[in-house]
């Protein structure tokens, strides 16, 4: 089949009641849901697909949403959603149909699923046409049934479509009317603010795991039992210390009389200077070094009201011990902590469930590890999985139905005092050992890649300047992420 005599129509008009409203500007990545769907169409060689909308709200709802991009999309409105989904079908069909000339067949696609494969649009196109079963069926390992290809011959089929389920129930009762092509992947429907949370938890624990693996594949020198064991000394920070708009804005935050509870504190870059301007702080740190380091800063500066804990977080019953029972806090804090936890929405439900008033996270928009990302393919051949950042941690917060508050901060290029500094930095962001093959491609590569400042020190000169966010957000009355809207 000719793939410039094929279409596509996106089902769009639906009402999303059940997630809230709003669903099709809701992002991930960073994009609206149905531009994942309309780049996947023109991805696979469909960049003029019929795109069905509410009528009454669609100029509202998508065409306001953030970067969304039309192209060549023919937008039909649905004058009447509440009739279902097969009123927007119908709409479609004959929009796409009355093109001259005529499709040779038509793509159904639902505008809520954004995990929708080019790959599969292209092998749904290239099925050669059968008049006797004029339907093809996309079926996902997950189970879903869609998108589906219609032929001309489906066209009563179509129109005997009613109310919300489409063509299901009518393929379902003629079995021999369709073929199946199954393909490999997930392609689930965003019905509510819950599947929505468990794709992007799902994107977050894969990047996470990927991350990891491939750190697995090149390591030439093991962990020790205490990663931070040899770096401790450099997260130290004066308390005291001015010019520092991160600490600035945490600072603004911080009321005499809270609690805060800093999870991952390290060697207290943050504890120690709020626990000066808050009636208590509790830190927990799974690194000795780094509980080591804030110990003898809070001796240093004479900082009595912080209780400093091992442990990680989730707590464990062992570190609850030593806690208490929740709420232990006024305020929860993580900073540059969540970017390599896998099980993301655990993670914050508990850190949610540890505060009575509030949360507050500081990422950036990309990780710390990101630094050592240009030396990735030259030492190893292939370019770094990043991990998750800033932005997909908002999207998980708005997907969970929280309204954080995102302070964005410009960051200065990152430097090191010397290039021998670097260098500690980047074998243990890269995983070489000293005079391994990869580790003289990773030691050859830094001259290009840097440059020197009058003081002696080092920046990487691919490296962008990294924003910093301070995310903030009220502890919400329903904890579960997506409760509530089912």
């Amino acid at each position: 089949m000719e793939p410039d005599r094929i279409t596509a129509i996106v089902l769009a008009a639906g009402q999303s009641t059940r997630f809230g409203g709003r669903k099709l500007t809701a992002t991930l990545d960073g994009l609206p849901l149905l531009q994942h769907v309309l780049d996947a169409l023109a991805a696979a060689g469909i960049s003029d697909p019929v795109v069905v909308e509410d009528g009454g709200a669609s100029d509202r709802r998508v065409a306001g949403g953030p970067g969304l991009r039309w192209g060549g999309a023919r937008r039909i409105a649905n004058p009447d959603p509440s009739r279902g989904l097969a009123s927007s079908l119908h709409l479609g069909w004959a929009a796409a149909m009355a093109s001259d000339p005529s499709p040779e067949a038509v793509l159904v696609v639902l505008g809520d699923q954004p995990a929708l494969d080019p790959i599969v649009i292209r092998r749904l196109m290239a099925e050669p046409a059968d008049p006797s079963r004029p339907v093809v069926i996309a079926r996902s390992s997950d189970g879903s049934r869609n998108p589906v290809r219609l032929e001309p011959g489906a066209a009563d089929l179509v129109a005997a479509a009613t109310g919300d389920r489409g063509l299901g129930p009518l393929l379902d009762a003629r079995p021999g009317f369709s073929r199946v092509l199954d393909v490999n992947g997930g392609n689930p429907d965003i019905d509510n603010r819950a599947d929505l949370v468990r794709l992007l938890a799902d994107r977050w624990a894969d990047r996470v795991r990927g991350n990891a693996a491939q750190v697995e594949r090149f390591r030439e020198e093991p962990d020790g039992p205490d990663f931070y064991a040899s770096v401790s000394r450099t997260f130290i920070d004066d308390p005291g210390r001015r010019g520092d708009p991160v600490l600035a804005a945490l600072l603004e935050l911080a009321r005499p009389g809270d609690t805060w509870l800093d999870i991952g504190a390290g060697a207290g870059r943050y504890a120690l200077p709020l626990a000066r301007h808050a009636r208590e702080v509790i830190a927990v740190d799974p690194s000795p070094a780094m509980l080591a380091a804030l110990t003898a800063g809070m001796a240093e500066h004479g900082i009595q009201n912080l209780r400093a804990f091992e442990g990680r977080w989730p707590p464990d019953p062992a570190l609850r011990a030593h806690l208490g029972q929740d709420p232990v806090a006024d305020v929860a804090l993580i900073a540059h902590v969540s970017y390599d936890i896998a099980e993301i929405v655990p993670f914050i439900e508990a850190m949610e469930r540890a505060a009575r008033r509030a949360c507050t996270a500081v990422l950036m928009d990309g990780s710390p590890a990101s630094a050592a990302a240009p030396f990735w393919p030259i030492a190893h051949g292939e370019e770094r999985i990043a991990l998750p950042a800033l932005n997909q941690f908002v999207e998980l917060l708005e997907a969970g139905g929280r309204s954080p508050v995102v302070e964005l901060i410009s960051g200065e290029r990152r430097r090191w005092q010397d290039p021998d500094e670097l260098l500690r930095f980047l074998r243990r962001q890269v995983w070489t050992a000293t005079g391994t093959e990869a580790d003289r491609r990773l030691v050859d590569a830094i001259p290009d890649l840097t440059r020197s400042g009058m003081d002696g020190s080092v920046e990487v000169i691919a490296l962008e300047p990294q924003k910093v966010g301070i995310v903030a957000w009220e502890v919400p009355e329903v904890r579960a992420f997506g409760a509530g809207s089912v």
